[in-house]
């Protein structure tokens, strides 16, 4: 019953369009933010609405029915209360309707905008906007989603507040994009070791020890339950980075390679999945993840030539040079815990 009155709800809001469904020829029916099909579903094309907010708008008189919208806040900006006024540079300002303000008015509002400027904005909090500095320059270096930024600068927030003595507030802060980042589940996570590089390319004297004191020193205040990376997350990344190595299509001509960049990619992909997925946790404990997926597409491509009948393309050197993994952990990874399992000539 309850089904019947939803459709009903929305057939009444719905209204017909002109024209016909490319694919049927049936009605078009807006059911206001899509164009569909009535008769096969067929999805036409999205509907934009106008925003309900009004800016500068002149042509209304009275004060009443206009919306101005600030800018929300922000985890990782620190600033003052309200909205700026005007450009940085503007030298007369207007009113919400466009008009050019009295010259009391622009007398007034020009020195408080001159008193309104950045040191008065961050007064008190001149650390945190150094830290917050840093953490865009940081994210923006390592391509990281605002999703992560913000975050970190929530998680850093929050072990300020609670009261905690701090010891360092940028290796704090690295901590924080680094939890943040284990947090956020995608298919190419950044390492402690990479991010300690960022920082130190930065200027700044973070390594992964400091992370890790930290993280020892401060978790409890922020710890929710976080699922540890495997190999698997990693192998999207480091695969990437191999394939686009710049020897690999000379590598693959030498050694008379029966497929393209692309499709050895697909071949490779596969059977590292496969390997990975045949690997049970008993085996690889102790093992980097990291480290174990360079090792997996070192034994992947042996696999492949095994199987096909060719020469292998990958060597051990030319993988570390892709994924910066030393050449000895590879080589360690492969011979003590992968080919005793998966390659036996």
């Amino acid at each position: 019953m309850k089904i019947i009155i939803t459709v009903i709800n929305i057939e009444i809001e719905g209204k017909e369009d002109d024209g016909l469904c490319p694919e049927c020829k049936g009605k078009i029916w807006n059911n206001g933010f899509e164009l569909i099909c009535r008769d096969c579903g067929l999805v036409i094309n999205p509907t934009y609405k106008k925003s309900s907010f009004i800016h500068n708008n002149s042509e209304i008189k009275d004060g009443l029915s206009k919306q101005f919208v600030a800018l929300g806040k922000r985890p990782d900006f620190v600033g003052g209360l309200g909205t700026f006024m005007d450009y940085e540079n503007t030298k007369y300002i207007k009113d919400k309707c466009g008009k050019l303000l009295r010259p009391n008015g622009q007398k007034l509002f020009r020195r408080l905008k001159k008193n309104y400027d950045q040191l008065s904005r961050i007064k008190g909090r001149e650390t945190e906007y150094r830290v917050f500095n840093i953490l865009n320059k940081v994210a923006l270096a390592l391509n990281l989603n605002s999703n992560i930024r913000n975050n970190s600068a929530y998680y850093f927030q929050k072990i300020i507040n609670s009261g905690e003595k701090i010891i360092n507030n940028i290796s704090l802060i690295a901590f924080s994009i680094f939890y943040a980042i284990r947090k956020e589940y995608h298919n190419a996570p950044i390492t402690i070791r990479e991010l300690s590089k960022t920082f130190q390319e930065l200027g700044h004297r973070v390594n992964p020890r400091l992370i890790l004191r930290d993280g020892m020193r401060y978790r409890h205040l922020i710890h929710k339950e976080t699922a540890h990376h495997k190999s698997e997350d990693y192998l999207t990344r480091l695969l990437s980075e191999v394939i686009n190595h710049k020897c690999i299509e000379e590598r693959l001509k030498k050694k008379k390679s029966l497929w393209t960049k692309q499709e050895y990619l697909c071949k490779l992909t596969k059977t590292c999945r496969i390997v990975l997925k045949n690997l049970t946790q008993w085996q690889r404990g102790g093992r980097h993840p990291f480290i174990l997926a360079g090792a997996t597409i070192y034994l992947a491509d042996k696999l492949v030539a095994k199987e096909f009948g060719t020469k292998a393309v990958l060597t051990q050197s030319v993988i570390s040079e892709a994924t910066k993994i030393a050449e000895y952990s590879i080589r360690d990874h492969y011979v003590n815990l992968l080919k005793p399992i998966f390659y036996k000539e």
